[in-house]
């Protein structure tokens, strides 16, 4: 069985399509590293322009993973440094029925 991957296209100024690179304008698909669509549970975007983009996914297992522009620490990994690949940003959420999270222009949120 070939296993389905979290796919992203468009600017990459910042890294914010999660394939390692920074290659401007991807007018196809490229898989973000790391991320199976069997573990990802809701993806969202965010950014206000091309250098501004950050992607979130949260897993099945309650955790959040972030890539993209971090210039004002919205990936929330605890650094400002932008991130070509998903980081993790918490751990297991708990305490909660459902779970969500969301990508604003500089800032993200998770509950």
């Amino acid at each position: 069985m070939v296993e389905k991957r979290l796919k992203a296209w468009g600017n990459n100024r910042a890294g914010q399509l999660g394939d390692g690179t920074w290659t401007d304008f991807r007018t196809t698909a490229t898989t973000v590293l790391g991320l199976t669509s069997a573990e990802v549970v809701k993806i969202a975007a965010g950014g206000q322009g091309p250098v501004t983009g950050h992607g979130l996914a949260l897993l099945t297992d309650r955790t959040v993973q972030s890539w993209g522009a971090n210039s004002t620490g919205q990936l929330g990994n605890g650094t400002a440094t932008d991130s070509g690949t998903p980081v993790t940003t918490l751990t297991a959420l708990t305490g909660v029925d459902k779970i969500a999270a969301s990508a604003g222009g500089d800032f993200s949120l998770a509950n």
